[in-house]
């Protein structure tokens, strides 16, 4: 067995105070690395940006790859391939508080990586515009990092930490001193696909709604996908969404082939030690600035039945994925609704949590509670089919999930919500919605274009365009 280099005894070199400009600005493209940025702190779960260059280690699932035995299906080999670097940690504090990370594997994971573990039907719809791009994205990718950097993000306090693998201090400085400049994209972005039209979008709601009347289901999101041409550089697009969305889940994650960006303020899962915990958001409503009036509309959103129904249904959704993995009697619900205040929004959180059985892998971990209940609906392999017959094309990363684990077992992850896969100058970028029996479909028509509104129009796009039609002749 390989000596797992987190062995090595922890070195923390003081770096001082550093904005994330610089750190972007040195991002080549088609370089190995990332981003986990905390822009905002809600709750305690945006303390620590954390980003790292040059990993020493990689594992992918591939599209299509899957196994009828057991033993070899691909979370399992994710499983024995993260456990090689399997130690014992102890905790590092840096200014007064506990760093969550200190090395280990950084990645994300497909929405369609559901179908390692779940039965699901093919999708039944065949998209006019070129998606085959997306078909071929790899369903889960993780680089593993034994030097990373991290920062204090309310005072920009940062450091390096590594293991005295040869050659740090060099990389450590390159790192500190390089930059690299961006060219300029010639194209200007452009909307050339979405994977509903309006109607097509509004029928759908009316056939969730006819399946709920039907009592096959109570509730599904919905997504619809839009397609962008001459999209920006990764860490440009990261950029942009940085400074019109601060969130506590905000990611950057580049290869040679694809980028992942995410501008999302939802937790999926959080480990520590034998504690696992998932705070699923359901309940939007725009911010405005007045206190006052802030306050009202969170006791609005808190009284809406509809609101509460929905997620009352996610809660005990995720209950029953905790307890898959949990001590018997050990899940709770902690927060049955908070309202959390974000840049432009309220949201409305609860927070359930439970003690580990044994000591699960990530991937067992995630065959439990993979993908979150709150962009799925319930029940949940129900609602999963529905999407499946329903949306025509795949969702990648988006309400996939992007996160960390650490060799002590600890880990955390967000939902994949306002979040882009990018590759050769194009992007998917999917917004969603929970459609109930009560749902108005063009309110959530709206809804769609409201969502998309901020992220889209940081590329002077409208989410809006051409209703009618899905575009077709997306370039190759």
């Amino acid at each position: 067995m390989l000596k797992s280099p987190f062995e090595s005894s922890l070195q923390v070199v003081p770096l001082g105070i550093l904005s994330l400009e610089p750190v972007l600005e040195q991002i080549s493209p088609g370089e190995d690395c990332f981003l986990l940025e905390s822009g905002l702190d809600v709750a305690g779960t945006g303390l620590w940006d954390i980003w790292g260059f040059d990993p020493i280690s990689s594992f992918e699932i591939a599209a299509n790859e899957n196994s009828q035995d057991l033993e070899d299906r691909p979370l399992k080999k994710f499983d024995h391939w993260f456990r090689q670097w399997e130690v014992e940690q102890a905790p590092l504090q840096l200014s007064g508080e506990t760093v969550p990370f200190t090395g280990g594997a950084v990645g994300w994971l497909s929405y369609e990586l559901l179908d390692d573990f779940y039965e699901m039907n093919a999708r039944e719809i065949s998209s006019t515009a070129n998606i085959a791009w997306l078909d071929e994205l790899p369903r889960l990718n993780f680089s593993l990092h034994d030097e990373i950097y991290v920062r204090f993000a309310s005072t920009g306090e940062a450091w390096f930490l590594h293991r005295n693998r040869e050659g740090w201090k060099d990389r450590m400085e390159l790192r500190l001193t390089s930059a690299v400049v961006s060219q300029p994209n010639p194209e200007t972005p452009s909307m050339v696909a979405s994977s509903f039209s309006e109607s097509e979008y509004l029928e759908s709601v009316r056939e969730i709604q006819k399946r709920i009347g039907q009592g096959d289901v109570y509730e599904v999101n919905l997504a619809r996908g839009f397609m962008v041409a001459g999209c920006p550089e990764p860490k440009d697009l990261h950029a942009r969404w940085r400074q019109a969305q601060p969130v506590p889940y905000g990611a950057l994650l580049q290869s040679s082939t694809h980028a992942v960006v995410s501008a999302s303020p939802e937790q999926f899962l959080r480990r520590r030690n034998k504690h696992i915990c998932t705070r699923p958001i359901k309940g939007t409503v725009p911010r405005t600035g007045d206190p006052l009036k802030d306050q009202r509309a969170g006791a609005q959103l808190l009284a809406n039945e509809k609101e509460r129904a929905e997620l009352a249904m996610i809660i005990d959704l995720e209950r029953n994925d905790l307890g898959r993995i949990c001590m018997p009697g050990s899940v709770e619900v902690t927060a049955v609704a908070d309202v959390e205040a974000y840049s432009t929004v309220l949201h409305t959180v609860a927070t359930v949590e439970g003690v580990l059985q044994g000591n699960p892998g990530p991937g067992e971990i995630l065959e439990a509670t993979f993908p979150g209940g709150s962009i799925t609906g319930a029940p949940k392999r129900a609602a999963m089919q529905v999407i499946r017959e329903l949306e025509p094309w795949p969702r990648s990363v988006y309400t996939g999930s992007i996160g960390w684990l650490s060799p002590n077992g600890d880990l955390e992850f967000n939902i994949a919500i306002r979040s882009a896969i990018v590759a050769a100058g194009q992007a998917l970028i999917p917004f969603g919605g929970a459609i109930t029996w009560d749902s108005d479909p063009e309110s959530e028509s709206r809804e769609i274009g409201h969502k998309g509104r901020a992220i889209l129009g940081t590329l002077g796009l409208d989410t809006c365009v051409d209703p009618e039609t899905n575009l077709e002749n997306l370039p190759g």
